[in-house]
């Protein structure tokens, strides 16, 4: 079962691929259109402008995954394909160094020994009045009373 993300982009690829030419079409295989066709949303209804490209139009990112596995795999020649993906590697390579940072354990502890001084701050800042002599007087003859 495919998801209701994926469903819908494939009702935006199927429409950009409707107001495509014969000859993109044609390359792509029959199979694979009839597989998008059984598996479409059959409620979302995309709003495409097709009078600007498809770099302008507002897409799913789904969308653009499957426009760009298409174009990889059936559209474009050798010398783009190596481009394509030599982009897409520096792409997720940026990601996964995004990841490294932000999940990188010395730094989530780091962070977490700078939110503890912190805390020890705050604590610092309140004031600490000391009980006077006739306060634990009578402290120490309630605490007699309530023994019994």
């Amino acid at each position: 079962m495919i998801s209701v993300e994926y469903s819908e982009a494939i009702v935006e690829v199927l429409d950009i691929l409707n107001h495509s030419d014969d000859n993109i079409i044609e390359k792509i295989p029959k199979k694979l259109i009839e597989f998008w066709k059984r598996n479409k949303s059959t409620t979302y209804k995309p709003n495409l402008d097709h009078s600007k490209s498809i770099s302008e139009m507002e897409l799913k990112n789904k969308t653009k995954s499957i426009i760009t596995m298409i174009y990889l795999n059936y559209l474009c020649n050798d010398a783009e394909k190596n481009n394509i993906k030599l982009i897409l590697k520096d792409n997720e390579e940026k990601y996964q160094q995004e990841l490294r940072e932000k999940y990188n354990p010395d730094n989530i502890f780091k962070n977490k020994k700078e939110d503890i001084v912190v805390k020890e701050e705050t604590q610092a800042l309140v004031e600490y009045k000391e009980r006077t002599f006739i306060q634990k007087f009578f402290d120490k003859i309630k605490s007699l009373f309530k023994r019994k």
